[in-house]
């Protein structure tokens, strides 16, 4: 039985390489590096105590030391009893996060729901303090236009 040489090989190898995973990413997407997980993470924002707060929602901010801006989200069951709120509501937040990123860089953001309250209600008081904490993108604007 013939054996391919080593050099062939390597060039299959190099063939089926992803190049979309080679590219660079957008800058304004929300990807697993954007994301707050460990309670270190949080509880370095807590420490701090920065940040705006409102009828429905906190929003908290602290310095990160990287050049990217990262998200936490609290949303408790005793607010919003249903899944299907709780995730709608962090599909909403992600979203403005992520059009309000490139203001925020360099600060973890951690947004806490305190009180029940209309989707749209959120998503103007959400956007109204990341504005605040140092993004400068106006939704509103962004949604009749797109």
């Amino acid at each position: 039985m013939p054996v391919a040489p080593k050099a062939a090989l390597v060039w299959l190898s190099e063939r089926h390489t992803n190049p979309v995973s080679e590219r660079a990413r957008p800058s304004n997407t929300f990807g697993w590096d954007k994301k707050l997980r460990k309670t270190d993470e949080f509880s370095s924002v807590f420490r701090l105590k920065r940040g705006q707060r409102g009828p429905g929602l906190d929003c908290l901010t602290g310095p990160n030391g990287l050049d990217i801006a990262r998200l936490g989200l609290i949303v408790p069951k005793k607010v919003l009893a249903r899944a299907v709120d709780r995730n709608r509501l962090k599909r909403l937040v992600r979203e403005v996060f992520r059009l309000h990123q490139q203001g925020l860089s360099g600060k973890d953001v951690i947004v806490r729901v305190k009180a029940r309250r209309a989707m749209a209600e959120y998503r103007e008081e959400c956007e109204a303090q990341m504005r605040a904490s140092g993004g400068c993108l106006n939704l509103s604007a962004v949604e009749k236009n797109g």
